[in-house]
């Protein structure tokens, strides 16, 4: 599908049609009040509205009206619009003024009204500079002035009586019958001092007949202008100078939420075929994180705009109700909008957030968090509402009824900014951050055979992905088409090379393995009866080599522990997948499988060993013994059999290799294995690997040390350097 970005301008319209806001019937009201106002006595109309509020647009159409309504009438009002952004000084304002004003009267078709109150105009303008009496603007008008009055030929010294002057345009005026309507707008705009100078040149045309002004501003901003300015109540002012004060109807936030929503679903529809909205999640994000910040027309273009853009690049990889939301604030609320780009820790949580939240020492977040935001200038109720609706951690710290959170996969799946490898995605904008994109993800689900499904796979390995790729599928599994989950299932466990561990450093992180098999459970768990279940784990055996053999074990394990078997202590009946009929089964199959690896391959250097051993040796002893007895006929097999039986730990501290006796003791004694390594020609330590090598070494460091972990890696490589240097003591 072809995008296409049509941002919304931010122009005021023009006619009725246009009208999204329904103020159409007010200002074609307030278009036929002006054209049909008989009062020969100037008139000052104030319409107050706040800024963005559409007080142009309501303008825009009440001029309409009136040049609809005089479209037949020869005698029709003059309309002119001043704009008083450009003048220089007090001085330049009325210049201003009365230039547009004769520009507007000499393009009329009327001779008399040009000759009479052009000249008019002129010896009023030029008595202000003649006897200084030009209250708004002073003397330095003067060379303006002398321009404007000499083009009609008249002599300053002839005007110079301002009162005169001031008659004899009102008489012009009068007689003319010709209405002139005087539109300011954005005065609230305006620095102060020239608001100020804007009501004084107001206050000097006011009352001068058949003139009408209408002026356009926010009142509480024109309200301190003046107040600050003249050291007086500024309303009092405002009284004074406006006889007919609109306020502009107030606009009905149900109609401004339906323009929003409109505009959003086009660009939603523009850019997706499909979109799926949680619903009850949307709701929240709008109630709580759209709605209170979204209050005028120019509000919801500004939003959209921005919007558009970055939907635009990241629709594919970002939750729709989390983007609207955040993109609100960033117009909108940019205070708050930074607060959280700066906070991923205290939003999203993480590990050293994870235990000051869980410790006797808890801090007040709300009461924190509270007193945070005001400092900012963010209304802080708005703002925890805001928050606690996108990132349930937050929700849970500044909760006043606290209750045990954990992450949840569908957080993961619906990509929300809650999830932690999601959430810089929504600030930054960069998609190499993404490991693997949502639409391999999804074609994945969906599409993918299983030999293409199997070589995306191999690839996504190979790039060090594989953990994100099998925890985002986790996330979706309740999303694979019910035909599919046997497909899946044995793309992902017919992998012919080891998991890459991306994660292998970190603490209370899941091997690729581990989450492997927790899908593998998950898919299972879908099938909907036993027969399904048996059968689809009975074929992911058969087809699967040690890798996938490992997984199984784990999955197998697990089963066997939920009947209370192996190590397990009880049973419990909600883990039990399937049959312990069928489990007996699946353990001749196994041992089978297990039995025929290991007569074609060697498979002491592979990772998943000492987990499909475990399961073996529980099962067929018989087996184990006479595989081991042709292992240990060289002593190089026994010392890899010890390395293949090491678990790997991480802390804080670093990591390292544990030997735990019981895995290995019936088949080895531990003082033989430290013998022999002792007693081994170190000048053949090349027939092990370099991780095997750290694993020999650990071994000895644990048993002089008579501890099973946490050797310091440095002593570690010391020993070996020492065995290689042959300087070891």
């Amino acid at each position: 599908m072809e995008k296409f970005m049509n941002y919304s301008t931010d122009r005021p319209i023009e006619t009725g049609e246009q009208d999204l806001l329904g103020r159409a019937s007010f200002s074609k009201q307030l278009g036929k009040a002006m054209y049909e106002y008989n009062g020969k006595d100037g008139l000052v109309i104030g319409l107050f509205g706040k800024w963005g509020t559409g007080k142009t647009s309501v303008i825009n159409m009440a001029v309409n009206e009136i040049t609809e309504l005089a479209k037949n009438n020869e005698n029709r009002p003059i309309i002119m619009k001043f704009a008083p952004w450009n003048y220089s000084d007090k001085d330049n304002l009325i210049s201003m003024f009365f230039q547009s004003l004769k520009n507007k009267i000499n393009v009329q078709d009327n001779e008399e009204l040009k000759n009479k109150v052009g000249k008019a105009l002129s010896d009023y303008a030029g008595a202000f500079d003649a006897l200084a009496l030009v209250p708004v603007v002073g003397s330095g008008v003067a060379a303006i002035l002398k321009t404007l009055a000499q083009a009609e030929g008249t002599s300053l010294m002839e005007c110079a009586d301002l009162d005169e002057t001031k008659e004899i345009l009102e008489k012009a005026l009068i007689k003319a019958r010709k209405k002139i309507i005087i539109v300011i707008d954005d005065i609230d705009r305006l620095a102060n001092s020239q608001i100020r100078d804007v009501f004084q040149l107001v206050k000097q045309v006011a009352d001068f007949p058949n003139v009408i002004d209408l002026l356009a501003m926010d009142r509480e901003v024109v309200r301190r202008a003046l107040t600050d300015v003249h050291n007086i109540d500024g309303n009092e002012y405002l009284e004074k100078i406006i006889q007919v004060p609109f306020e502009l109807p107030e606009l009905k936030k149900s109609k401004l939420h339906n323009i929003f929503l409109n505009k959003l679903d086009q660009i939603i529809n523009d850019f997706s075929d499909k979109v799926v909205w949680d619903t009850d999640y949307w709701s929240s994000v709008f109630r709580n994180c759209v709605e209170p910040y979204i209050n005028t027309l120019r509000d919801v273009n500004r939003m959209i705009n921005t919007f558009q853009f970055r939907y635009g690049m990241l629709y594919k990889e970002i939750a729709l109700e989390d983007m609207v939301g955040m993109t609100t604030l960033e117009v909108l609320e940019p205070e708050l909008y930074k607060w959280i780009c700066n906070n991923k820790e205290a939003v999203c949580g993480g590990f050293m957030h994870g235990l000051l939240s869980h410790s006797s020492n808890k801090p007040d977040y709300r009461n924190l968090y509270y007193n945070e935001f005001k400092s900012l200038g963010i209304d802080p109720d708005l703002a925890i509402s805001c928050v606690s609706t996108m990132f349930p951690v937050f929700a849970n710290d500044v909760s006043r009824y606290p209750y045990s959170y954990q992450p949840t996969l569908s957080i993961r799946s619906r990509m929300r900014i809650a999830y932690e490898e999601r959430f810089d995605l929504y600030f930054m904008f960069d998609l190499d951050d993404i490991k693997v994109s949502r639409s391999i993800i999804n074609a994945s689900i969906y599409e993918f055979d299983r030999d293409v499904l199997s070589k995306i796979i191999e690839k996504i390995n190979e790039e060090g992905n594989i953990v994100y790729f099998l925890e985002e599928i986790r996330s979706l599994v309740d999303k694979i088409p019910y035909k599919r989950l046997g497909l899946v299932a044995s793309a992902l466990l017919g992998l012919r090379e080891e998991f890459k561990e991306e994660n292998s450093e970190k603490l209370f992180t899941l091997s690729a393995s581990d989450i492997a098999g927790y899908l593998i459970e998950d898919i299972i768990e879908r099938l909907k009866t036993e027969e399904e279940k048996y059968g689809i784990i009975c074929s992911v055996i058969e087809n699967v080599d040690i890798t996938g053999l490992g997984i199984m074990a784990r999955l197998i394990n697990r089963m066997e522990l939920a009947y209370g078997r192996l190590a397990g202590n009880s049973e419990e009946k909600d883990k039990q997948i399937i049959s312990l009929t069928h489990l007996e089964k699946l353990e001749d199959i196994y041992v089978a499988k297990v039995r025929d690896i290991v007569n074609s391959e060697f498979i002491l250097d592979r990772n998943e060993f000492n987990n499909v051993f475990y399961l073996w040796k529980c099962f067929d002893k018989d087996g184990v013994e006479a595989y081991l007895k042709g292992l240990f006929k060289t002593e190089v097999n026994k010392l890899k059999f010890i390395c293949a039986m090491a678990t790997k730990w991480n802390s804080t501290n670093g990591s390292g290799w544990s030997f735990y006796p019981q895995n290995y003791s019936e088949y080895i004694s531990q003082d033989e294995v430290y013998n022999m390594i002792q007693g081994f020609d170190k000048s053949k330590l090349g027939q092990f690997t370099d991780i095997e090598q750290i694993k020999l070494a650990s071994f000895v460091l644990n048993y002089n040390k008579n501890k099973r972990d946490r050797v310091d890696e440095q002593e570690v490589l010391n020993l070996i350097s020492e065995w290689k240097t042959g300087k070891e003591e």
